[in-house]
């Protein structure tokens, strides 16, 4: 799914996560990303509306300095074909934003590379400690729960949608789906409360932890299991 070529096709896939979410690519190792799509959620965090992040090269969005990071870490994604984490500062319409980012390699049957990012935007920067780091991996991990959970009732509907259930299955699977969305609701109660306890953890890039990877992984694999 997160390897489709329509850019219409993956802006609907990830508009369906509450968590902002971006997609990028290049046709070869040799040429530059360009932003493919971001979902609502992101628009609303950024004040980048996605019809005009469609097909933006990094250097036509962000100051010189900061592309070129943001480029580096893309590449990197794509190249080692491994998860990243890091904490980025980034010039955008609403101003200077600070950003937890995870990043996802997707290979594209043409040949190029698609990196598809988590972003957690963060209240400030300031210096870091345990209650700090515990914060905001409660704050990330709570967020890519979210995008499971929604991931499985998009699979759930969808198959109950097209009769792919008997009349009893489908009654089982509606009573699924309502409990995954109480367990949706759940995760965000926990978010609500991380920001309400403590809003302004944040973190330093270099104290970050190697987290989410698999996390990461695991929804991709996911997704590949419904093609």
């Amino acid at each position: 799914m997160l390897d489709t070529g329509s850019a219409d096709q993956l802006a609907a896939i990830i508009d369906q996560f509450s968590v902002p979410m971006f997609a990028a690519e290049r046709a070869s190792a040799q040429s530059e990303f360009k932003i493919t799509c971001i979902n609502r959620s992101h628009a609303e965090a950024t004040g980048c509306t996605p019809e005009a992040m469609r097909d933006v090269a990094l250097h036509d969005l962000l100051p010189p300095g900061e592309a070129d990071i943001v480029s580096r870490r893309y590449a990197e994604c794509a190249d080692t074909r491994r998860d990243l984490r890091y904490q980025e500062t980034l010039t955008l319409p609403h101003g200077v934003q600070h950003w937890d980012t995870s990043l996802q390699h997707i290979p594209l049957a043409s040949g190029g590379d698609r990196v598809v990012g988590v972003a957690i935007k963060l209240a400030s920067e300031g210096p870091v400690d345990g209650a700090h780091l515990t914060f905001d991996n409660i704050r990330f991990f709570s967020s890519l729960a979210d995008m499971q959970l929604q991931n499985l009732l998009s699979m759930f509907e969808a198959a109950r949608d097209q009769g792919l259930f008997s009349t009893d299955s489908a009654s089982r699977v509606s009573r699924l789906c309502g409990i995954c969305r109480s367990v949706q609701r759940s995760v965000e109660d926990i978010r609500e409360t991380v920001r309400r306890a403590h809003p302004q953890a944040v973190r330093k890039e270099h104290h970050m932890p190697d987290l989410g990877g698999s996390t990461l992984r695991a929804i991709y694999d996911t997704t590949e299991e419904t093609r």
